[in-house]
């Protein structure tokens, strides 16, 4: 049975070394998850594979939740450092042979460490223990070599045995544990993991947690037998993360900043847009939905805006993300201008029916001419590549109460915009008119999918949604639709296609490349006043 995080298991914690499985992740979270240990846009590992924290806010912010830290922190004490932050995968068939985690097997332990299923975890893959063995004073490394066995000839019958000669108790643990469980042990505890009857590759998180006084140190990887050979320096970097940082044995660095790369990933979900017309709090006010990376896109964001009567958020602007900007209730205007001091801007007044796409750099703003408040919804994206030739301008789409015509198919679309951006390998979306009881069967797409419903009401990835409702569809992940209602059901469909040349970086020429090293002092004075364009390409 799955614990709860406000189990009190402090005791059975010192006695057998482990507690859990404990809940800390839903479903919907360790998808994310998973998404995002799956990028290839992440930083390297700071200086150790088990460093990534240090260089990962993402990770940082997981390792760091109120309902794992309380459940850490009466086992160490106030005081703590996160020491270790990694990912391990387990391919279908792969066994980890029993092992004890060289950092942590000094005899006075003061180590523990969070093992959390976050893919594929079932009781055949999740993590495997025998309690009590921490209590041995001997790391199962130590112990092996005592027996001559070789590391394949470790099975869980050898290991019990040993520990059962000196604590009777011992048990074997195969926990019962599912996505989102996690398994505390002390760092001492033996253990090891089979994935052979799993068909899948089974993904689990990793942080290892230390008080703050107790020394962590990197191993000699040369020498994973007995004894240990643990390395003086580099220190590897810590992260306090409860307590005071006092002088001690270890490199505490600060926590890393927030940046785009630490974005959660984004997964298949619908968002209900709630816009306070009646009584708006201020000239203008944002209401986020989500924001996020995906498999297409390295930032993708959607959220919807409140305009009172006369006001305009800010002057004419430009950015380097791309933008859709959407009406929901009442006219708006749209000033398009050629630079931000533009004295005659062109004016475009646009309302529900119309949708606008800026190109990256493009100055816009928007106002509202009425004398009521007015509501429309904006998605906003970038990502590293670059689209092809010849991107899409800025355009202004208008579909208005367009239908289909007599004897259409159940499920009707109609192309409204087409076309590569500078960011995109193409920017596509149509009108889809769903009739009552229609029904498209569930895909997977290979770029990212938003669905804005303008009226009706339909029905997937387990929801129901009706006028102003965004659902999102990463790249990859199954959706299919439904209309569950008695009337058709209208919809703005929007797909965002990954450019050809998304992740590759294209090498630099050899004397850039060399005049950077051998030039490196000079060229930092030289690059602030160059162009800017020669700045990034350099």
């Amino acid at each position: 049975m799955t614990a709860t995080a406000s189990t009190p298991s402090l005791g059975a914690f010192q006695r057998d070394g482990f507690l859990g499985p404990v809940r800390l992740f839903s479903a919907a979270e360790c998808r994310q998850i998973a998404a995002y240990l799956a990028r290839t846009d992440l930083p390297p590992a700071a200086e150790w594979g088990k460093g990534r924290a240090v260089h990962e806010r993402y990770l940082l912010d997981l390792a760091t939740r109120p309902e794992l830290l309380s459940l850490v922190t009466p086992i160490l004490g106030r005081d703590v450092i996160l020491w270790g932050a990694s990912a391990v995968k387990r391919g279908p068939g792969d066994v980890h042979p029993w092992h004890s985690d060289i950092e942590s097997s000094a005899p006075d332990g003061r180590f523990v460490t969070a093992w959390i299923g976050i893919e594929n975890t079932s009781r055949e893959s999740a993590l495997q223990v025998i309690s009590r063995s921490h209590l041995l004073g001997k790391t199962v490394q130590e112990a092996r070599l005592e027996r001559g066995l070789r590391r394949e000839e470790a099975t869980p019958e050898a290991m019990i045995e040993s520990v059962r000669s000196r604590y009777p108790e011992a048990e074997f643990v195969q926990a019962d544990m599912s996505d989102g469980d996690a398994l505390l042990f002390d760092g001492r505890l033996w253990h090891g993991s089979d994935n052979t009857r799993q068909a899948g590759q089974r993904v689990a998180l990793l942080f290892q947690y230390a008080a703050a006084d107790c020394p962590v140190r990197i191993p000699d990887l040369t020498q994973l037998d007995w004894p240990f050979r643990l390395q003086e320096s580099p220190l590897p970097p810590v992260i306090q993360v409860s307590g005071t940082e006092r002088p001690g044995p270890n490199r505490v660095v600060p926590a890393p900043a927030a940046s785009a790369r630490d974005l959660p990933m984004l997964v298949t979900a619908a968002h209900r847009i709630v816009l306070p017309l009646d009584h708006p709090v201020k000239p203008w006010q944002a209401f986020p939905a989500f924001r996020g990376a995906t498999r297409t896109l390295s930032d993708m964001s959607c959220h919807a805006s409140v305009l009172v009567p006369g006001h305009s958020p800010h002057p004419p602007h430009a950015h380097q993300e791309e933008e859709l900007l959407i009406p929901l209730h009442g006219e708006v205007e749209l000033l398009i201008a050629k630079g931000a001091n533009d004295p005659a801007p062109r004016a475009e007044r646009v309302a529900p029916g119309s949708f606008v796409y800026y190109p990256a750099g493009q100055h816009h703003t928007i106002r509202n001419p009425g004398t009521a408040p007015v509501g429309y919804l904006m998605f906003k994206w970038h990502t590293r590549g670059k689209g092809p030739g010849a991107p899409l301008e800025t355009t202004i789409v208008h579909h208005g109460a367009l239908m289909p015509p007599p004897g259409a198919p159940s499920f009707w679309t109609q192309t409204l915009l087409d076309g590569p951006t500078s960011l995109l390998g193409k920017l596509h979306s149509h009108l889809t008119v769903l009739a009552p009881g229609g029904t498209y069967e569930a895909h997977a797409d290979p770029y990212d999918v938003a669905f804005v419903v303008l009226s009706g009401t339909i029905e997937t990835i387990g929801a129901t949604a009706g006028p102003n409702s965004v659902l999102y569809c990463a790249a990859g992940e199954p959706h299919g639709m439904r209309n569950p209602g008695t009337e058709p059901a209208r919809y703005l469909v929007f797909e965002f296609h990954r450019p050809p040349s998304a992740g590759e970086v294209p090498p630099r020429p050899f004397f850039v490349r060399a005049g950077k090293r051998l030039l490196r002092p000079i060229w930092r004075r030289v690059k602030p006043m160059l162009p800017r364009a020669i700045r990034e390409r350099w």
